[in-house]
């Protein structure tokens, strides 16, 4: 079941107008966003929400997030700081906002995109994150690269942290090859000297890494 708002007129969402709802129970997704919204209200019981879009309001924080949620975009508000994520996150699309950190973030995660806010650094990690986008903050440095990632631009940080861009993506043209290098793991990478390049393309093909620089 979906669930929407239809008058973009609306700046707060109180509880009260979504105890008018039946089923909440039942509600898997809400899209509250570009409504100019201040405020969220609990959410708590909506046991069976998977998404919650809310980008592009005004909000300056979020509320406890149901334990059943699996996507979050939470982009373009004026957020400084992420309640906890809950287990079950898979995708935090939190770009555009003024984030100073993040929260450590949940096990299943597999795509964070937290460009164009004022982070300085990174939490761990997890180990199923397949897409890093991190860059225009003020990172300098990266943790350690999870070995299932398969994309990641972290260009336009700290001058500390080499400024370049990652590009990985799947390649089946065995003939490429000969214009890469091989390194047994990702955070190899991090350790090479590639501060006279700009553009970086990384490629993962069957569990190993070959990196072209320009």
């Amino acid at each position: 079941m979906y669930y929407t708002l239809f008058n973009n007129n609306i700046s707060y969402l109180d509880n009260d107008m979504l105890d008018t709802l039946e089923n909440k129970y039942n509600i898997k997704t809400i899209n509250i966003s570009k409504y100019n919204l201040t405020e969220l209200p609990n959410l708590n019981e909506f046991v069976n929400l998977e998404e919650l879009y809310c980008h592009n309001n005004q909000l300056t924080e979020l509320p406890n997030l149901p334990i059943s949620l699996k996507n979050l975009y939470c982009s373009n508000n004026q957020l400084k700081l992420l309640p906890n994520l809950p287990n079950s996150l898979k995708k935090l699309y939190c770009h555009n906002n003024q984030l100073t950190e993040l929260p450590e973030l949940p096990l299943n995660l597999e795509y964070l995109y937290c460009y164009n806010n004022l982070l300085n650094q990174l939490p761990q990690l997890p180990s199923k994150l397949i897409d890093l986008t991190c860059y225009n903050n003020q990172l300098t440095q990266l943790p350690q690269l999870p070995n299932k990632l398969i994309e990641i631009y972290c260009h336009n940080n700290s001058k500390n942290l080499n400024e370049y861009i990652i590009h990985c993506k799947s390649l089946y043209n065995y003939e490429k090859y000969n214009k890469y290098k091989y390194i047994n793991t990702l955070n190899e990478l991090l350790n090479y000297k590639i501060k006279n390049y700009y553009y970086l393309t990384l490629i993962k093909y069957y569990e190993k890494y070959y990196f072209y620089l320009i």
